[in-house]
């Protein structure tokens, strides 16, 4: 766009001169000279503007992609089973720590879906709080949740249904429970989380079946579980996130405590497209 401003420049000067040698040939011929002129200068301030017009609307353009269709993943990871974390700019967001192989200390929100060995550790918790950190806990796990005051910064409840914003972290609230299982039973109140990173709606799930509470979920990532036997398998929750139609699916909870790697191949070929599936558990 530079370049081509700058041509049009230079081809204005030119015109410029050559009439006004014409302009000084005769007086009438000057004065038509001056006349083209103008209009020629005219013209390619017109073009000039045009073209810088389209070199903002370009930069707009592209600035509006970045900002709504960036690439989310690079704030996501999960590292086993359902331990998550997601990078929400300065701020660092854990969802049901467990088995870190490493102690950041780095929290500075902490989310728990439920009171399961795998999902609230105390050890693995103390490995990513640190003495500002927030613990977020389903409202039934406050008296667990004392196990680890000592290690956090405050500690604060939720239930199912809700749309909060605590200590400066805007989150919704799923309810997360078993249809046919009785391993996570609805009356627990445990939950998932919706949060919004970059624009986008991130859906991290938590143990549970295909409900309607997740069907009714709109959201741009989705995390769900697919190991099977405590919550849906591979098949159950591709046919769960083809019903949501997120941008992408992100397959969690299986390869350790239940499941297997292949439940991620099985995961992804029933998940019909557009929606992207992202494997990204133990990377």
């Amino acid at each position: 766009m530079r370049l081509k401003k700058s041509i049009l420049g230079a081809a204005a000067v030119c015109m410029t001169v050559i009439l006004s040698a014409c302009g000084n040939a005769g007086g009438g011929a000057a004065s038509s000279g001056a006349a083209l002129t103008a209009a020629a200068s005219a013209s390619t301030q017109s073009s000039v503007s045009a073209s810088s017009s389209m070199e903002a609307s370009a930069t707009s353009a592209s600035a509006s992609g970045t900002q709504n269709g960036g690439d989310i993943m690079k704030n996501i990871r999960v590292f086993t089973q359902s331990s998550i974390k997601i990078q929400d700019g300065s701020k660092a967001i854990y969802i049901d720590p467990f088995q870190m192989k490493e102690a950041p200390k780095d929290a500075d929100y902490i989310l728990i879906t439920h009171d399961h060995s795998d999902h609230f550790s105390p050890e693995d918790i103390g490995k990513v709080a640190k003495s500002s950190s927030v613990l977020i806990v389903p409202e039934g796990m406050a008296s667990k949740a004392s196990q680890v005051g000592s290690s956090v910064g405050s500690v604060e409840t939720v239930k199912p249904g809700e749309s909060r914003e605590i200590s400066g972290l805007k989150l919704e609230t799923v309810a997360s429970y078993n249809i046919s299982k009785q391993f996570h039973p609805k009356s627990s109140g445990w939950v998932g989380y919706i949060l919004t990173v970059e624009g986008k709606r991130i859906y991290i799930a938590g143990d549970m079946d295909a409900t309607p509470e997740a069907k009714a979920v709109k959201c741009d990532v989705a995390m769900v579980p697919i190991g099977g036997t405590y919550t849906m398998d591979a098949k159950e929750a591709a046919e769960l996130i083809n019903a949501i139609a997120p941008e992408v699916a992100i397959p969690t909870h299986y390869g350790s405590v239940v499941g297997s790697p292949a439940d991620a191949d099985t995961f992804s070929k029933n998940v019909k497209a557009p929606v992207k599936v992202e494997v990204i558990l133990g990377k």
